[in-house]
């Protein structure tokens, strides 16, 4: 399908289910022996995992408390204790330990500028984890193993914010219910508030949900407006007091309440929030810093001749004040002075494909040169190439 007909017909407004009669189509994602290998190295770093039954989750931390000192140790064996009594196994934020899942969210991230993050599910035959829900933020679910079988309820409320969680204790909406079976190498594309529910069926089930987090209007706006109010006093002041006591307190309220209007509209302007969410994009994603701990051992002695490249999928910006230029990646900022700011926005436009210090022009001497790059080196957004 090409992304133009997704972005125009159902990012936002409907499902999508994409058959493929692929079981191999996933083949870089974990397979069922990954998910066990994952499990039985994860004995003492079990944050993370979860277990869920009939819509109660339970971190695997927990179980073992009912092992008494050696609770850590038996915290596997508690959760597959769960997993046989039919109980799902979620490994929340696989991409911070399953290298292809690290790289597909990465790239996400830098096309679409929303945060990503993949968990894994795995039910046992005939069994459901969740009971009818929405979430709060769109979803891929990619079906690695098995099959399951998903109801979808519809969408009552469109596009919830993450302060309208689902109301597990109302009742479902009125209306068809769409099935559909998921089988190894099929995709389901749903948007936020879409109410569903899965129940795998003869074997286990097994699927990668791939969570989008985009930057939303009210939340930008929202934080825009937070800036005016921590910036400027008059937007802190009390109502009038007394202004529900009489008619001359309640119009005075009403002219201030315009007047503060007026300068809240002059001070957010479109640039202002433009800047605000470009930054605000540069730090979605996980860094990738493979390769980071040799590049610090050889930051210091690289020269004029050594390459080196910007980190695969590194979304930043740049943005220039007076006598500072700010360069936003990784959730962080590294400042330079103003007067380097365009040797700084080369490096970073031109840093994919490998570049030596003389390769950047500009007013910099070579020293100087050097040292941004080595600056670059250590903070993690180049490396050696």
């Amino acid at each position: 399908m090409p992304v133009e007909e997704f972005l125009r017909d159902y990012w936002e407004k409907k499902p999508l289910f994409i058959r493929r009669d692929d079981p191999t189509h996933y083949t870089q994602l974990p397979t069922l022996d990954d998910v066990d290998s994952i499990l039985s190295t994860s004995r003492a770093t079990l944050e993370g995992i979860r277990v869920v039954l009939d819509g109660k989750e339970t971190p695997v931390s927990m179980l073992g408390e009912s092992f008494g000192w050696n609770g850590i140790v038996n915290s596997l064996e508690a959760l597959f204790e769960r997993y046989r009594n039919g109980s799902t196994i979620v490994l929340n934020a696989l991409e911070g330990r399953w290298e292809p899942l690290a790289r597909l969210t990465a790239r996400l991230g830098a096309e679409t500028s929303c945060r990503f993050q993949a968990n894994l599910y795995l039910t046992p035959p005939g069994n459901q984890g969740f009971t009818p829900h929405y979430d709060t933020h769109d979803v891929f679910i990619a079906q690695v193993y098995g099959t399951k079988s998903w109801k979808l309820h519809g969408a009552p409320y469109a596009l919830p914010l993450r302060t309208q969680p689902f109301d597990r204790s109302g009742t479902l909406p009125d209306g068809p219910v769409e099935d559909i079976e998921l089988r190894a190498g099929d995709l389901l594309y749903l948007p936020r508030g879409t109410i569903h529910s899965a129940t795998s069926n003869e074997t286990a089930s097994a699927h990668v949900t791939i969570g989008v987090h985009p930057i939303i209007w009210s939340q930008m706006m929202a934080d825009a407006i937070r800036e005016v109010f921590e910036d400027d006093a008059r937007f802190r002041e009390g109502l009038p007091l007394g202004f529900a006591a009489g008619d001359t307190p309640a119009q005075q309220t009403e002219k201030r309440f315009a007047e503060l209007m007026d300068v809240l509209h002059q001070r957010l302007s479109a640039r202002a929030m433009a800047e605000n969410s470009l930054k605000r994009a540069a730090s979605l994603s996980l860094p990738q810093l493979r390769h980071h701990l040799l590049d610090l051992e050889q930051a210091g002695g690289i020269d004029a001749g050594s390459r080196v490249s910007r980190r695969p999928q590194t979304q930043w910006n740049l943005t220039v004040t007076e006598g500072q230029a700010c360069l936003d990646f990784n959730n962080k900022t590294v400042q330079f002075p103003a007067h380097v700011a365009a040797e700084v926005r080369y490096v970073a436009e031109h840093a994919d494909g490998g570049l030596t210090a003389d390769d950047i022009p500009g007013n910099l001497d070579r020293p100087g040169r050097l040292i941004l790059l080595r600056t670059l080196l250590r903070e993690g957004f180049l490396t050696l190439a």
